[in-house]
């Protein structure tokens, strides 16, 4: 990569960074591409050069927080030399662990939702962040399946995965906006044991 294309995802990164900071604090609407150049320091032209305007920049914003909990919640799973059921425990770890877990996040997230059903492409990015989520829970769950010699279906596999992304997204919410019901590690332990109940696997006492 040369350094004008690095210099420029560099910079592209910072006006989506920018955007997401002016989210957080004033909502979508205050959001504008004004105000996002405020917030980043350049000029409003700079911005249309890499945005076509404030709905692209929305979008690239709402891929980005997609992207960052996808990648946080992955950062555990990816060692071979574990287990599939202590990769499985890492992946739930982290999704309901900060940075993931956060008022901001959620705050985030929640701004974005509305225009996920208006805007065809905001819909597009929600639905392949969601398939990717379920895609790897279902392989982290069919691979600890069979580390106890039990053999699933695909579309039951596919259900399991969908019961436990449920399980887990329902307590990210919880704990990100009731923080303080959960301290010392407990909305880990909630969403371990009731992960393990759903698919009777035992997720808690791991040792690799």
């Amino acid at each position: 990569m040369t350094s004008k294309r690095r210099e420029g995802n560099n910079r592209r990164q910072e006006l989506v960074n920018a955007t997401l900071e002016c989210i957080a604090n004033e909502g979508l609407q205050g959001a504008t591409v004004r105000r996002v150049s405020e917030c980043a320091g350049v000029t409003n032209g700079l911005i249309r050069f890499y945005f076509s305007g404030k709905n692209e920049l929305i979008r690239a914003a709402y891929s980005a927080l997609l992207n960052h909990i996808y990648t946080t919640a992955r950062i555990g799973i990816d060692n071979e030399l574990l287990s599939a059921k202590r990769r499985l425990r890492n992946f739930i770890e982290a999704t309901l662990s900060p940075p993931i877990v956060a008022p901001r996040t959620v705050l985030l997230w929640a701004n974005f939702l509305p225009l996920t059903y208006s805007d065809p492409e905001m819909a597009i990015i929600r639905r392949k962040a969601y398939v990717d989520t379920t895609d790897v829970l279902a392989t982290l769950i069919e691979q600890s399946f069979k580390e106890d010699n039990r053999e699933f279906s695909a579309t039951d596999i596919e259900n399991f995965s969908i019961k436990a992304n449920a399980l887990i997204d329902g307590l990210w919410l919880d704990g990100s906006m009731y923080s303080e019901k959960f301290q010392d590690g407990a909305l880990v332990k909630i969403g371990l044991e009731a992960v393990s109940s759903v698919l009777r696997l035992e997720l808690i006492d791991i040792q690799k």
